[in-house]
């Protein structure tokens, strides 16, 4: 009998804790669930129940530490999941999203602790060596930063990862480029137009400096316009844009000025304000525009609208741009839709205020990518069908393709 009850015993507290762990595995897939419908607050009281039924199931507090940080709820993550480093103190999937969190939260010198932290557990490994490189450089250590990743790849061979960051880093140490770019524009009604420029870009420790000399071909009409722009460093937060043309032909304003304060905001946000004069030499136009952009890990979304005031009404244009990025920002593919016109489409007849306010509707797909670590090529083809007179449209179909030379 004795042995009889302690076998009935083992069984039922066997079934009891298979019966525990299921219904832990049921919940935690239906947490998962919710977090993909971004309903975090009730995920985060599943897993806060788990929690208070058993504070020392690791992969439950491992799910709402990483949960806390998809959401953005950086501090939470912090202390969560230093918790489970402290039960898992050798697991290199907690210190990746640890690190991950840092980076995220854009606290970087907690991101460059933990790494070194990390690297003591796990050497040389180079998924957290590729976080310290980003987390110094981030920091303006760029030198420190390709020390680490050529140390790394002395030992790793070959790492992709690491490799891009590495060339990306490179590049944007160089100061100097040179680039051209020409555009196709066919109509539907009209023979084609051609523009090109030739420019020169020149970082500075105050910002960059870029001259452009433009031309365009159209109506059996040539024209050429020189632009200076530069993108003085206001602060760590703020930059400046700064445009100054002028042209003394016909297919371009006569001169032209543009102005932007861009300012960095919490979670990935950045906005500007600014605006654009334009005189055509019998007339002039003063356009208000700004922009909200984001980015979303590896996406960038961003829109821009354009206010043309005028005697009797207000014309508002407005685009709208996202890019998906790859390894590195010279790498990315991107997608433009728009309405009205943009007084920065230099490709764009611009020779009197009515052309701003013309109706259109546009698309544009482009792809830019880096060639042998100097070479920067930027393909795009666009469709438009837009108002060349009131009341009046065509269909445009635009071929665009650039190359520039860093070095």
């Amino acid at each position: 009998m004795r042995i009889k009850y302690i076998f009935t015993t083992c069984v039922l507290l066997f079934i009891v804790v298979i019966s525990s762990f299921g219904q832990t595995d049921s919940l935690m897939s239906v947490a998962k669930d919710l977090i993909k419908q971004d309903k975090y607050v009730d995920a985060e009281k599943i897993y806060v129940d788990l929690l208070a039924k058993d504070s020392t199931n690791s992969d439950v507090r491992f799910a709402l530490g990483l949960m806390y940080s998809w959401s953005k709820q950086y501090d939470k993550a912090r202390t969560v999941l230093a918790k489970v480093l402290a039960a898992r103190p050798t697991s290199k999937e907690v210190y990746i999203a640890a690190l991950n969190n840092e980076l995220w939260a854009e606290k970087y010198e907690l991101a460059l602790a933990l790494a070194d932290t990390a690297n003591k557990v796990l050497p040389d490994d180079a998924d957290i060596i590729l976080r310290k490189a980003k987390a110094l450089n981030y920091l303006q250590r760029s030198d420190d930063a390709k020390t680490v990743l050529n140390s790394c790849l002395e030992k790793a061979k070959t790492n992709k990862e690491l490799e891009d960051l590495l060339e990306s880093i490179k590049s944007s140490k160089k100061l100097n480029s040179v680039g051209v770019s020409y555009t196709l524009d066919y109509f539907d009604n009209s023979n084609p137009w051609h523009w090109a420029y030739i420019q020169y870009k020149h970082k500075t420790s105050l910002g960059a400096v870029i001259g452009r000399v433009n031309y365009a071909s159209r109506f059996g009409l040539q024209g050429y316009q020189m632009e200076v722009d530069a993108y003085p460093t206001l602060s760590k937060m703020s930059y400046a844009y700064v445009n100054i043309g002028y042209s003394p032909t016909t297919l371009f304003p006569v001169f032209r000025l543009g102005m932007d304060y861009n300012r960095k905001l919490p979670s990935a946000f950045e906005a500007s304000l600014g605006f654009r004069y334009l005189n055509f030499g019998t007339s002039n136009v003063t356009i208000f525009t700004g922009h909200v952009g984001k980015y979303l890990g590896n996406y960038w979304f961003s829109f821009r609208p354009y206010v043309t005031p005028g005697n009797n009404d207000v014309s508002v244009s407005g685009f709208f741009v996202t890019r998906r990025y790859f390894s590195s920002a010279e790498n990315y593919v991107g997608l433009q839709l728009g309405y009205g016109t943009s007084p920065d489409d230099r490709s764009r007849l611009l020779t009197g205020e009515n052309n701003l306010r013309l109706a259109g509707y546009n698309t544009k797909l482009s792809y830019n990518h880096i060639f042998l670590k100097c070479l920067v090529l930027n393909v795009s083809g666009a469709y438009a069908y837009e108002e060349y007179r009131t009341s009046l449209f065509h269909s445009k179909t635009t071929f665009d393709i650039a190359v520039n030379y860093i070095f």
